[in-house]
């Protein structure tokens, strides 16, 4: 079989709610494990008090349960109890399903023999309410977008819900972003203890990261609490660089008022702004995750500390950006990774496919007449991923 195959193989028996699913003509296995956010719900600090979405009051809700308590998927090699690896596995921008990265993960777990983890992103995938990810039920809060705010452009059904949060509170994306990283350091701590159910003690951690994803993993990895990471690979596809060379703006991602309304946040104004709307508890790593997250806005700020980082990272980063990426720009990758002068000199490779391809679709599936190219391109990616994560 195919990508295109696989894809939709997976998609038809991919379930969150079935805690063991064998995939048909295959040994590996899909496990769906529980997981508490360290950052519990607080509705005393809601936001619904300042809706100014008619009729949906939940939209601009801080506090969700099924953000604190969720599943994750975790794909197991054929015959394996417990793997004495893991690679994490995360998601870009306004994702609400998983089908996308299903036989990503699925190809990864196979041919480097270890554990794949999907792990969901505060307030994404299925920490997300549900109806955020149905267009017939955001079509309203997009039809008001629309008539509150005439010039705005690429508002669509699909990036409604993403739009009005981040346009009523932009610090929103620092928030869930500190959460993620939150969750995903109790994570790796759980599966370096030997507390994970499918993983042995002292089990390797390595990431394969999309989107903002990567910039979500340089964060962490700049960081590094307590030395967590300093050892980790990190395959990075399709993004790494700085927050201001990020074109967010995409009838998948954000609208073009969404996307202003954070340039003007973290770019334009001062940042103690922001960190003084941070309602989230601060842990114990909260001012080394500030830091590395102040770190990554900007190319002209805290240069110092960022390429010293990927200096020190310089063996253990490997990416790919494609030629025609609109939304976060090959070039722009490697001008942040690879630092002034190619001082860093991590391993950056540039790729363009024969065929009509975005950032938010690298593998398009809807021509049946590309699938061999398709095909060609995801191996060229997938099999570099392999070899750096193997």
């Amino acid at each position: 079989m195919d990508y295109f195959d696989n894809q939709m193989l997976l998609k038809s028996c991919y379930d969150f709610h079935n805690p063991d699913i064998a995939i048909p003509d295959s040994g590996t296995r899909i496990k769906n494990c529980n997981f508490q956010s360290v950052i519990r719900p607080d509705s005393r600090n809601d936001a619904r008090k300042t809706v100014t979405v008619a009729g949906h009051p939940d939209l601009l809700a801080r506090s969700f349960e099924g953000n604190y308590n969720f599943t994750y998927p975790v794909f197991m090699p054929p015959g394996t109890q417990k793997a004495g690896g893991a690679i994490i596995m995360l998601h870009g921008l306004n994702e609400r399903n998983w089908f996308k990265y299903l036989y990503w993960a699925q190809h990864l777990c196979e041919n480097t023999g270890k554990v794949v983890i999907l792990f969901p992103m505060a307030f994404h995938v299925n920490r997300s309410p549900g109806y955020w990810s149905d267009p017939r039920a955001m079509q309203d809060i997009y039809q008001q977008r629309i008539i509150q705010i005439p010039e705005n452009k690429v508002a669509t059904p699909v990036n409604a819900a993403l739009s009005s949060r981040l346009d009523s509170h932009p610090e929103w994306f620092c928030t869930s972003g500190l959460q993620s990283c939150y969750d995903l350091i109790s994570l790796t701590r759980m599966i370096r203890s030997g507390n994970h159910p499918l993983l042995s003690e002292g089990a390797s951690v390595d990431f394969f990261a999309y989107s903002v994803g990567a910039f979500l993993l340089e964060v962490l990895l700049i960081a590094n609490p307590d030395e967590l990471f300093a050892e980790s690979r990190n395959f990075l596809f399709l993004g790494g660089s700085s927050f201001e060379q990020m074109q967010g703006i995409s009838r998948y991602i954000m609208d073009t008022k969404a996307f202003a309304r954070l340039e003007e946040a973290f770019i334009r104004q001062d940042p103690t702004v922001i960190r003084r709307k941070i309602n989230i508890e601060h842990l114990n790593t909260f001012n080394v995750l500030w830091s590395a997250f102040m770190a990554m806005l900007r190319l002209d700020k805290h240069e110092h500390m960022r390429e010293r980082s990927f200096y020190r990272l310089r063996n253990q980063i490997s990416a790919v950006g494609l030629a025609l990426d609109q939304v976060i720009p090959a070039k722009s990758i490697s001008r942040t990774l690879c630092g002034s002068e190619n001082r860093n000199k991590i391993p950056m490779k540039i790729m363009d496919f024969p065929y009509p391809y975005s950032h938010e679709n690298p593998f398009p599936m809807g021509n049946q007449n590309l699938r061999p190219q398709v095909n060609e391109a995801f191996h060229q990616v997938f099999s570099g991923a392999v070899k750096f994560l193997g």
